[in-house]
């Protein structure tokens, strides 16, 4: 158990490492670091244009009032500070890993190969304008539902925010291992609509894209659990699950990840 907590706390120290260097490296061309969150800042305008009509007008979605549709909008622009400055900016650049053979220099490294590969790039202008603009969204949502604070709220809604964290972690990831046996394919670029899946609530979908988004390929974990326990409206079922297959998700992720690696020929061959 001793092994494990050191394990981690060391993988923690790498992670705050990669993303001081790669912020220091960032802070070398300034005026691209200013563009970068500045139009970060349009395209977050841009989403948000539909929530903003939805809210003038008063409509109800599929029973949720304008202010609780405020709340999913808010999960979601928090969750995709997360996706776009660090999944996805290691994913895009996992391809030419493979094929250049750079891939060669990290096994080598003594820290997890996959850690390694996933998790050391990441943009924290993104992820701070999403994040605080989430943020600030939720907690105006929240103040107009007239919802309670506490500790224990806070800690929930932390928690699922976490497991929607690991969740999408599991389902970018997993599609994007296919590069090893398939190294010309740029599936990175796919995973944008499927995202977008979460721009709205799931209840504005069919049942049985519900039921897939949930169990199957469970996308709607990553942003609307969170938001449906703030609403108190997340069944025990669905608060068990939750939980649960995010950590499936990872566990398989692991495993594939594995197997993927089997298949990876250096650039030595």
């Amino acid at each position: 158990m001793l092994e494990w907590v050191l394990e981690i706390r060391k993988h923690i120290r790498v992670g705050l490492f990669f993303m001081r260097g790669h912020l220091a490296a960032q802070m070398e061309y300034r005026a691209n670091f200013v563009t970068g969150i500045a139009m970060e800042i349009g395209y977050l305008l841009v989403k948000l244009m539909y929530a903003f009509v939805i809210y003038r007008s008063g409509t109800t979605v599929m029973g949720l009032t304008p202010d609780e549709v405020l709340l999913f909008t808010g999960t979601f622009v928090m969750m995709t500070g997360i996706y776009a400055g660090l999944i996805m900016m290691n994913l895009f650049a996992l391809r030419h890993l493979i094929r250049d053979g750079t891939l060669d220099l990290y096994i080598t490294k003594p820290v997890s190969l996959q850690f390694m590969i996933t998790m050391r790039r990441s943009d924290l202008g993104l992820m701070l304008v999403d994040g605080l603009a989430g943020l600030a969204i939720i907690v105006v949502a929240l103040v107009r539902l007239g919802s309670t604070f506490s500790l224990w709220r806070l800690f929930g809604f932390a928690g699922y925010m976490v497991a929607g964290g690991m969740a999408a972690y599991g389902l970018i990831v997993l599609p994007n291992l296919l590069g090893f046996w398939f190294p010309g394919t740029d599936i990175a670029t796919f995973t944008d609509p499927f995202w977008d899946f979460n721009s709205m609530p799931m209840g504005i979908y069919h049942r049985a894209v519900q039921d897939i988004g949930m169990i199957v390929l469970p996308i709607f974990l990553v942003t609307n659990f969170s938001a449906l326990y703030l609403m108190d409206k997340l069944t025990p079922a669905m608060a068990v699950w939750g939980m649960v297959a995010p950590l499936l998700l990872l566990m398989l992720t692991r495993l594939v990840f594995k197997r993927a690696i089997r298949r990876y020929e250096s650039a030595s061959g």
